[in-house]
């Protein structure tokens, strides 16, 4: 709906920039389809926050040009029109004021006659009036038909209302309808009364030889650490290693700094390029430290894989791994912004975000550190079990499901057969009521589906293989 709006909006204005609107509005729709697809908390959160930002980035594209900006110049934007858009959304209520704008905008369009202006103001004022009307009926209406059963029945033939109206529901509909309303106005108006505009690019005042200074001490660290870091850990010369401190203990720890170290050189790289003045030292030191930064990134990985052969795979620590990749591909693009300046770095990096998320929220990472740990467990302990089935959304339940209770390990005592076969049903009986609650409207894929299944079929079924 958003999309659709939001080219409506465009024609209105005589705008012509579907085509560039195109590649955020297929990413807005996919989050959409997402959401649906998803019972993970984490996913819906950010799934929402991705469909507002690239709605955002979307907007300023279409208004302020095909122009580059400086990275912190988009960031602005957004957080400029953001809050515009808060004020913005109240300004609805003014309904004078906006009439008046309506009236302004349509003039903008072409010259027309009077009579023809008349007659669009007018037309405009009954517009006005029917939408508050229908945003007041939204609400009273289920009210006075839950209060009267007649008055009621003079309607259900034609609205198909349900006996027994779940006014909370109701009411939570609407706000959440008026919300969206409010918000997407708002966003329109924030863009159409222009601030978005391109503003000259700053001049580099910085001498590069403080760039060049700083950079190199860093560069030098950085060499002499992947030096440790090809030396010892992937070579695995452990004669490298400190007294009483084995090799698998080494690799299994440091990935959390690493990932930390990775963001700020990510950020770094960036801001020198635009702080400093060009020169080819410069852009030489910071393509070493680029590069460093895919050896640590790589190191950490490999961390991370080490850490999971002993720990196990869970959702935060697919979340590194995924980060992890996207920072390489994203430093990828840094560094051809090194050399070439007018290179769309924001863009590039807005798609590398937007295309690695949506595909990590359609594999579920849920489902995938549960299979994950299914499959390579040698022997699956029934805490394990308990844990999984405690800390996942159903989108696991697939996974979860092929869990064969009787062939755990239950030497520790803390669990037994009978208590985890329990906590097994349980999570998918939870599943079932959860679906029995949910109005089409809240249709969601991933506790339907866990809602389809046994584990007691699944067992069942393995059984007779």
């Amino acid at each position: 709906m958003t999309v659709g709006i939001a080219f409506l909006f465009f024609d209105r204005l005589g705008m012509s920039c579907r085509r560039e609107f195109f590649p955020y509005g297929l990413g807005i729709l996919l989050l959409g389809v997402s959401t649906v697809m998803t019972d993970s908390g984490f996913l819906v959160v950010f799934n929402w926050t991705g469909i507002m930002l690239l709605f955002m980035a979307g907007m300023i594209r279409c208004f302020c040009g095909d122009e580059e900006w400086q990275f912190s110049a988009y960031l602005r934007a957004i957080l400029v029109m953001g809050v515009k858009t808060v004020l913005y959304s109240f300004h609805i209520f003014h309904i004078k004021t906006w009439r008046k704008g309506s009236v302004e905008m349509m003039e903008k369009m072409g010259e027309e006659s009077d009579q023809e202006r008349k007659r669009k103001e007018k037309m405009s004022s009954v517009v006005t009036g029917i939408a508050i009307a229908a945003l007041l009926l939204v609400v009273i209406f289920p009210l006075l038909a839950s209060s009267d059963r007649v008055f009621a029945g003079i309607f259900e033939q034609i609205f198909r209302m349900p006996e027994n109206l779940n006014i909370s529901s109701v009411v939570g509909m609407v706000c959440m309808t008026l919300f969206g309303v409010l918000l997407i106005y708002g966003v329109f108006c924030a863009f159409a009364s222009g601030g978005c505009r391109k503003k000259e690019r700053e001049k580099k005042n910085y001498e590069a030889v403080t760039g060049i200074t700083f950079t190199a001490i860093l560069a030098a660290v950085y060499v002499l650490y992947c030096c440790v870091q090809i030396y010892v850990l992937f070579l695995k010369n452990e004669g490298g290693l400190p007294d009483g401190v084995t090799y698998a203990s080494y690799a299994r720890e440091g990935f959390w700094q690493l990932l930390f170290v990775g963001i700020i050189n990510l950020i770094l790289v960036i801001s020198v390029v635009y702080a400093f003045q060009k020169n080819r030292i410069l852009k030489i030191i910071l393509t070493i430290i680029c590069g460093c930064t895919f050896i640590m990134n790589v190191s950490a990985m490999y961390r991370m894989f080490m850490y999971v052969r002993v720990y196990h795979m869970t959702f935060l620590r697919i979340l590194v791994l995924w980060f992890l990749i996207l920072n390489m591909v994203m430093m990828m693009g840094v560094v051809i912004f090194v050399y070439k300046e007018n290179f769309s770095l924001f863009r590039f990096v807005t798609a590398t975000v937007s295309c690695g998320y949506i595909l990590l929220s359609f594999l579920h990472p849920d489902y995938l550190a549960a299979s994950y740990n299914i499959r390579t467990m040698e022997q699956m302990t029934a805490v394990d079990a308990v844990y999984m089935l405690d800390t996942s959304s159903y989108d696991a339940a697939p996974a979860l499901a092929e869990i064969n209770v009787g062939e755990l390990d239950y030497s520790d005592g803390l669990y037994t057969e009978r208590m985890v076969e329990n906590i097994h049903w349980q999570y998918f009986r939870r599943a079932q009521q959860d679906m029995d609650r949910r109005s089409p409207r809240e249709y969601n894929f991933s506790v339907w589906k866990a809602s389809r299944l046994s584990p007691r079929d699944v067992d069942h079924e393995g059984g007779e293989d």
